[in-house]
């Protein structure tokens, strides 16, 4: 049986029990178990397989029994674990990928405890070496380092592979996380272990584990283990409802305030990974050319600059955000520093292709956070390569970078000359730079601040072993899926106060996921009172989504709470319009005329709703005063050529078609209106020019003539009849 088969049957039970068809899934489990040897799983199935067959005779005996809903649950949960048991075990007969090869090693739960111990005694090892003269001392300790990598790569490797846990086993675990005979960042790259072992084989005793762990003093392990929950839970939330004993242990974690405002942090985090391939690519094909073609540029500091005034007709609100100036370079450089200090993943372009470093070869590295008592970091010393000193330090102190990106840095940084180890050096930012940035962060980062960096720089870790690593095609990746908490049944009510709900939102509106923003603005409509901006935003998401009755009902609110607000009416305006209530979006067009009166875009707005109810004189009267406020405005030359033509002024019309065209880069449909000025006037061969050149322009000829149809109840007033212009796009061809 190949992957591709066993992937089927697991999807196959998987889908029975979703469907709650319990006896499907435990009879295509049992089909399959027949042909395991593996009696541990084989006995599993029995219980499972009798404790069901107990409970159908008792309801067939007409027994009364309380704990029924109970039991049928608990047996909807074993026969998950069981399905995903058979499914590793399947293929660790077998297949060649890591996993499965990684298994036939690591067979048992009892072979942790001599790498356990053998990494114990490494450590004691270490610390003996220290009375060792200098030159015996550093020769040991070398071979020690070596031995230590080797070592933890097992346990690693045999904590992952671990499938079926045990109490005592999961007891192991927090024992190995809390002795501190072993070091730090080898518990730290334990805890990674767990979840992937989990994310593999889902084993309750894998999650609660976690849970404990997140409640730890250390926040180097709270932040692993609450985002190896979050990532977990999100995949299997499904299944959380047959565990009690997860429950229960969330239920303790909500208990505990510093899990829960940490675990509100890890849900941006974990949100923002949204942005990263779009934040990649623009850094790939806009910011990183423009840096390189401009050199001189990439190590001056920027401040961000704050429009006073923005023009967007159906844009977010000022108000709601902080806006920088998006001007050449300068904008592209601003707005990566925005990026930057709002915790995105701006690196990520940057190091893709410095991933494939023999380190990266051991899927254990992809978990270690950084550490300058690794033996190839523990080669960059400062008698070795000059600047080193300076660059370890950096490194570490910076937390705009992620483990594996360190690691990376240095390795590159073993790789180039000497000339130009200064400019590699100027690029990562001075330590006081960092903290000088935020007024809010001292020199010491507070404990807060601390587990947010670790939690997303870990975050970004994970993302790079999903999306680059050589592994990466062994594994279902967490973050092609939507990662939002407030859609999940277990995890929702971990972060359902006020506060968190409404972060998330405004986060979502923020990066335009409309229906998410919405629905997660509901659930905080429900446990709390929005204010004007929020029903603005509501409104905002609804319109976006063009429910434009929802959008104009909640803009109303905002409007009750905050009245005469100029972005307000204009959007209850724009809805109106966008149902086709002209009239409507008039009133609210000249109330918002009112507070703006020389507000460019409003004029033309207000203007053209006065021309979509054949009010073309008030129409007139708005373009001509927003094109004496700005001459050379495109939107305005557009609205009276249009104006103009519609209403028979051929001359007029032409006139404004032309100053369009003389400009830069002038869009298909100025040649397409100017060409329709032409057909009307019967200039036929300029028109006909003039529909190719819209052609050329937007490289379709399907494009020109659908909207040379969509333009035909004005042609047609306009004297062109219904079959010329059938012919005219059949002339087109």
């Amino acid at each position: 049986m190949d992957d591709k088969q066993i992937r089927e049957i697991q999807e196959k039970v998987t889908s029975f029990l979703d469907a709650n068809r319990l006896k499907q899934a435990i009879d295509t489990l049992g089909a399959e178990i027949e042909s395991l040897q593996d009696w541990d799983l084989r006995t599993r199935y029995n219980e499972l397989q009798t404790a069901y067959r107990y409970m159908l005779e008792y309801m067939r005996m007409g027994m009364q029994d309380p704990d029924r809903e109970r039991l049928y649950n608990e047996l909807v949960g074993r026969c998950y674990i069981i399905n995903d048991l058979i499914a590793a075990s399947r293929e660790s007969e077998h297949s060649t990928k890591v996993y499965s090869q990684k298994c036939r090693k690591y067979k048992t739960l009892e072979c942790i405890e001599p790498i356990l111990t053998a990494l114990k005694e490494n450590a004691a090892n270490l610390e003996v070496t220290k009375m060792l003269p200098a030159d015996e001392c550093k020769k040991v300790t070398e071979h020690l380092k070596k031995e230590h990598e080797r070592v933890l790569t097992q346990l690693w490797e045999a904590v992952w592979c671990s499938r079926a846990w045990t109490k005592s086993y999961a007891e192991k675990i927090q024992t190995i996380i809390n002795d501190n005979e072993i070091e730090a960042n080898d518990r730290a790259t334990i805890i990674g272990a767990v979840m992937m072992s989990a994310l593999k084989c889902f084993e309750p005793l894998k999650a609660t584990t976690l849970c404990a762990i997140a409640t730890c003093e250390n926040s180097l392990f709270a932040t692993r283990a609450l985002t190896g929950i979050a990532i977990l839970l999100l995949k299997y939330d499904s299944r959380i409802k047959y565990y009690k004993e997860i429950k229960a242990a969330l239920a303790t974690l909500q208990e505990n305030n510093a899990c829960i405002n940490l675990l509100q942090t890890i849900q941006i985090q974990l949100l923002r990974c949204r942005e990263t391939q779009k934040i990649d690519r623009k850094m790939r094909e806009e910011i990183i050319p423009a840096m390189m073609k401009n050199p001189k540029l990439s190590n001056e500091k920027f401040s961000i600059d704050i429009l006073s005034e923005i023009e967007q007709d159906e844009d977010k609100n000022p108000e709601w955000t902080e806006w920088i100036e998006k001007d050449e370079i300068k904008g592209k450089i601003e707005e990566m520093a925005k990026w930057q200090f709002e915790g995105a993943d701006v690196y990520m372009s940057t190091f893709s292709q410095l991933k494939t470093f023999p380190f990266f070869g051991e899927i254990t590295n992809w978990f270690r956070p950084f550490d300058t008592n690794v033996p190839e970091i523990a080669e960059i010393t400062p008698n070795k390569i000059e600047g080193s000193k300076t660059l370890l330090s950096a490194i570490c102190a910076s937390p705009f970078f992620c483990n594996s990106d360190k690691y990376s840095f240095c390795f590159t940084f073993k790789q180039v000359p000497p000339e130009q180890r200064e400019m590699l050096l100027g690029q990562i930012p001075d330590e006081n730079e960092i903290h000088a940035a935020d007024d809010s962060i001292s020199k010491k980062a507070s404990k807060e601040k601390q587990a947010e960096t670790e939690s997303n720089q870990y975050i970004q870790d994970l993302y790079r072993f999903f999306k680059l690593s050589n592994f990466r095609h062994e594994f279902s990746d967490p973050f092609a899926t939507s990662l939002n908490m407030l859609e999940s049944e277990s995890l929702s009510s971990l972060i359902n106060n006020n506060e968190a709900i409404l972060r998330t939102f405004r986060y979502l509106v923020e990066k335009e996921y409309y229906s998410e923003a919405y629905n997660a603005g509901r659930i905080y409509e429900k446990c709390g009172e929005g204010d004007a901006q929020f029903y603005q935003e509501m409104g905002f998401c609804m319109q976006k989504e063009r429910d434009f009755d929802s959008a104009i009902d909640y803009y109303t609110r905002a409007d009750i709470i905050k009245p005469d607000t100029l972005w307000t009416l204009r959007h209850i305006a724009q809805c109106y319009r966008m149902q086709g209530e002209s009239e409507k979006a008039l009133s609210f067009y000249r109330m918002a005329e009112e507070l703006a009166p020389e507000n460019i875009s409003l004029l033309l707005q207000t203007g053209e709703s006065f021309a979509a109810t054949k009010r073309y004189e008030e129409a007139f009267a708005r373009f001509y005063k927003a094109e004496f406020l700005k001459p050379d405005s495109r939107r305005t030359i557009r609205a009276i050529a249009w104006c103009s033509f519609i209403t028979g002024k051929d001359e007029q019309a032409r006139g404004y078609y032309n100053r369009l065209l003389e400009m830069s880069k002038p869009a298909f449909e100025d040649y397409l209106n100017a060409a329709h000025v032409e057909w009307v006037s019967g200039n036929r061969s300029r028109a006909i020019e003039l529909y190719n050149q819209a052609k050329e322009c937007c490289k379709s000829t399907d494009k020109v003539t659908e909207q040379i149809m969509n333009d035909s109840e004005v042609l047609i007033a306009r004297g062109v009849s219904e079959k010329e212009i059938l012919l005219l796009r059949d002339m087109l061809y």
